[in-house]
């Protein structure tokens, strides 16, 4: 290295540090956009899944069991079928003025389990309905039918064999 900081007189080691950058982010933007690609592992399987629908009238349960297909938001796609819808009171969580907590009924508002059996993948990271809504638990679906579109939580998965 000489007085300029250079090595050899041409490349100083700034140069070699500026170079290492931009191999690592060539490195690094390669395999996010190659590693990240799901592939199919099973195709057309058959998936239950329940999906637990929270505070409805007595309008949207009856709409619910009327129509047992379920589409995609623009009636397109076939998603599925209702197979078993299991009504109970909705209740609410409130706390009393000395602290407790007190359930009580919602007037006039049920909560569904809505099971619904329906064709799908099975990929690297679980299961994939044919318009690409992942089931998983925990994450929030919506539910269109001919009579009703409602929002729910998906409380179980697994594929039938």
């Amino acid at each position: 290295m000489d007085k300029n900081g250079k090595i050899g007189g041409k490349i100083s080691i700034i140069d070699i540090a500026v170079i290492i950058l931009i191999i690592a982010a060539a490195i690094g933007i390669t395999i996010r956009f190659t590693s990240g690609t799901t592939s199919a592992v099973t195709s057309n399987i058959t998936l239950r899944y329940v999906v637990k629908v929270n505070a409805v009238r007595s309008f949207t349960v009856d709409a619910l069991g009327k129509s047992s297909l379920l589409t995609d938001k623009k009636a397109e796609l076939d998603l599925g079928e209702i197979k078993n819808i299991e009504t109970a009171d909705s209740k609410i969580q409130s706390t009393t003025t000395s602290g407790k907590i007190k359930w009580s009924n919602l007037p006039d508002k049920y909560t569904c389990m809505v099971t619904i059996e329906s064709q799908g993948r099975e990929s690297e990271e679980g299961y994939v309905l044919d318009d690409t809504t992942e089931l998983s638990v925990g994450r929030t679906m919506e539910i269109y039918t001919k009579y009703v579109k409602t929002t729910g939580e998906i409380m179980s998965v697994e594929a039938v064999k």
